[in-house]
């Protein structure tokens, strides 16, 4: 029985390879990275319809047109990165900011507890100001 288990548990993870039940990070990073330039393609698609149709504020369009044009730029870094281009160098470039904006994340949060302190914000505006830089930071985390 002992070397059944011991057999069948050493030839599991092959096995489980070849079948393509379990993929490779590499791969899962890459087809995530391609499918967030798909869904931003498809937001920038849509927001051009808008603008068109001229029906939502323009200042409204940019601030979107930004938002989804950095998380192309993010997809095309992360998809350079597993293509082997200018990997190193983008790898780099995302510790740097992530740990730069977790710096001002820090910031923030002390600026937000001194305007709280000194009773220039309401506990409402602070736990929501919070909320948003906590989620920045989980973002962050997931990067």
């Amino acid at each position: 029985m002992v070397v059944t288990l011991v057999v069948q548990g050493f030839t599991l993870a092959p096995v489980v390879r070849r079948s393509g039940i379990a993929l490779e990070p590499a791969h899962t990073a890459r087809e995530e990275a391609e499918a967030r330039s798909h869904l931003a393609h498809a937001g920038l698609a849509r927001l051009d319809e808008l603008a068109e149709l001229e029906v939502v504020p323009e200042v409204v369009l940019d601030r979107l047109r930004r938002g989804l044009t950095a998380r192309l730029d993010d997809a095309r870094d992360r998809l350079a990165e597993h293509n082997g281009t200018d990997g190193a160098a983008t790898e780099s470039a995302d510790r740097v900011y992530h740990q730069l904006r977790r710096d001002l994340i820090a910031v923030e949060t002390a600026e937000l507890q001194r305007l709280y302190d000194a009773h220039a914000i309401s506990d409402t505006t602070r736990r929501r100001l919070q909320r948003a830089l906590d989620l920045e930071e989980a973002r962050l985390a997931d990067a």
